[in-house]
């Protein structure tokens, strides 16, 4: 993802994104193996961004996180770049995104969710299976074998986020990506969510 000799390292601390309704927290599974919250590397960037790394005999995973700047006016948003390059064939890509203690009754659809209270709104969201299939069949972000084995790819429970994704072969890599986004109570935060990946990694990488 970046060359990691041109960056400076920095204390390892989780993922967690942290909102004004409560913390967005995410788990990863990769062919079988439960990523720890804290990762093993991480690297700061110019842009104020971080990279973070988790090694495993069969995967290794980087992810890319940091502000980003989303088109709608007085929304802060944060997005998550997760990427595993397969060492061994991997049965199964899994990402989780949850806020927790979420202040009502998320209302959302595939991929994205939002909740409110008189002071504040905050969306979360991801590729839904239709991207993911465009992805696929464009050889963008994920293996193209996927398109064959996506069907309900991802799932919302409440205002958890599951992306249960198809096996990577040796070799590959596949990216999925989350964005937290939050405004005042009068914003869309839900909108800022549905993000152009291309873009904001190379925002991310500047």
């Amino acid at each position: 993802m970046l060359d990691t000799e041109l960056l400076s390292r920095t204390p390892p601390r989780v993922l967690d994104v942290v909102t004004p309704l409560g913390d967005v927290r995410f788990a990863v599974r990769v062919g079988g193996w439960d990523v720890p919250a804290r990762p093993e590397l991480t690297w700061g960037l110019g842009s104020g961004s971080r990279l973070c790394r988790w090694r495993h005999r069969s995967v290794r995973l980087d992810v890319l996180s940091g502000a980003t700047t989303p088109e709608q006016p007085g929304v802060t948003r944060e997005t998550v770049i997760f990427r595993v390059l397969a060492r061994e064939a991997l049965s199964e890509f899994v990402v989780q995104a949850e806020l927790a203690d979420p202040p009502s009754d998320p209302r959302g659809g595939e991929g994205a969710f939002t909740v409110g209270t008189a002071d504040a709104a905050v969306g979360v969201g991801g590729p839904g299976a239709e991207m993911l299939l465009h992805c696929s069949r464009t050889g963008q972000h994920v293996p193209p074998y996927w398109s064959e084995h996506l069907g309900a790819a991802v799932e919302l429970d409440g205002a958890r986020l599951t992306w249960q994704l198809p096996g990577v072969e040796r070799g590959d890599y596949a990216e999925l990506w989350v964005s937290v986004a939050w405004s005042g109570p009068d914003g869309d935060p839900g909108r800022a969510v549905d993000i152009d990946p291309v873009r904001v990694l190379r925002e991310l990488t500047q």
